[in-house]
């Protein structure tokens, strides 16, 4: 449990705040939990938006061929439904 609903039920246990007021209190705590999460995946969402796929999808599969040599056949035999999604040649 985190110290701020701690907080809150002691508040009620002191008779400083109702149950309803409590109640209130830890709504608008996990509304803030919700936004935050929010403004911080379309942070993310748009960091990705800016990744040009053409140039990093070459130099993923050179890592990943580096690091594992087995897949490197699969990569490359995959490489072609890749592009045609991206729409095109890299």
């Amino acid at each position: 449990m985190n110290t701020d609903r701690r907080a809150i039920l002691s508040l009620v246990a002191m008779g400083r705040i109702s149950a309803a007021e409590a109640e209130r209190l830890l709504a608008a705590w996990n509304e803030s939990r919700d936004t935050a999460w929010i403004v911080s995946l379309c942070l993310a969402c748009a960091g990705l938006a800016q990744l040009d796929l053409r140039e990093l999808l070459p130099m993923f599969m050179h890592f990943c061929s580096a690091q594992i040599p087995a897949l490197a056949g699969t990569l490359h035999q995959a490489l072609p439904a890749i592009t045609e999604f991206l729409g095109g040649q890299i």
